[in-house]
């Protein structure tokens, strides 16, 4: 028996609409304080100089949620604007082969239009350290940035962000600049890293950066090819 209130969403746009950059700087604000935290008044036992980085992203996600909105640390990020995010949440990709995708954070949107794909309307946070482990292309690039240009992740979206773990000897800026001109087919950059100048340069000793990249797909619902996504790239020290 239906219920009378089925409608068809088939002429919604691919992709969504983008999400306004107030509400990413608002977030990258709100994760910056929620880095403080950890870095001045970390959990009982939690050392961010030696935590592996699913450590680490737990708890920036109950920092960020749990810390800094509960206790409204940042004036406008709140549970009037943002849901609370997950962390690790199973999504599937832009043509459903592969359903067990886990970005690191998702965080949502209170007032958003009607889309197409609810289920994929996020901002898509994808966390990756970078360091003398876990080199800018291999790591960084190779399994955070490429995510995105595959449609595994925010593939309705046409913008993310990066967030990388980082020490006060990397540079954002000069090291991810230097890695994509080497891998420009690879990574399918058509924006080179340029600071973004609605934020200013973080506590944290970088710049938060933009690229933009082509994506290698075309939307299973439309027939037609993915615009380019712009990802937002924030590194955030350790140190």
């Amino acid at each position: 028996m239906g219920y009378g209130f089925f409608t068809d969403d088939s002429d919604l746009p691919l992709p969504h609409p983008p999400i306004a950059w107030p509400l990413l700087v608002k977030i990258e604000e709100a994760v910056g304080a929620a880095w403080t935290l950890l870095r001045d008044d970390p959990p009982s036992g939690f050392d961010l100089k030696t935590a592996e980085e699913n450590d680490i992203t737990l708890k920036l996600q109950t920092a960020l949620f749990d810390r800094v909105m509960r206790n409204k640390m940042v004036e406008g990020f709140n549970r009037q604007v943002f849901t609370v995010g997950t962390r690790g949440a199973e999504v599937q990709n832009f043509d459903g082969s592969r359903r067990d995708m886990k970005p690191d954070l998702l965080i949502g949107f209170v007032d958003r239009p009607l889309v197409r794909v609810p289920t994929q309307d996020w901002l898509f946070i994808e966390c990756k350290p970078v360091g003398s482990k876990h080199g800018v292309e291999g790591h960084y690039c190779r399994k955070g940035i490429a995510r995105f240009i595959r449609g595994e992740y925010a593939w309705t979206m046409t913008e993310a962000l990066m967030i990388g773990y980082t020490t006060a000897d990397h540079e954002l800026l000069r090291e991810l600049e230097l890695v994509l001109k080497k891998g420009l087919g690879e990574f399918s950059v058509t924006e080179a890293p340029t600071p973004c100048r609605r934020t200013e340069r973080t506590l944290f000793g970088n710049p938060v950066c933009t690229t933009e990249h082509a994506r290698e797909f075309n939307y299973i619902e439309t027939g037609k090819p993915a615009p380019q996504i712009r990802l937002r790239h924030l590194w955030l020290r350790r140190d």
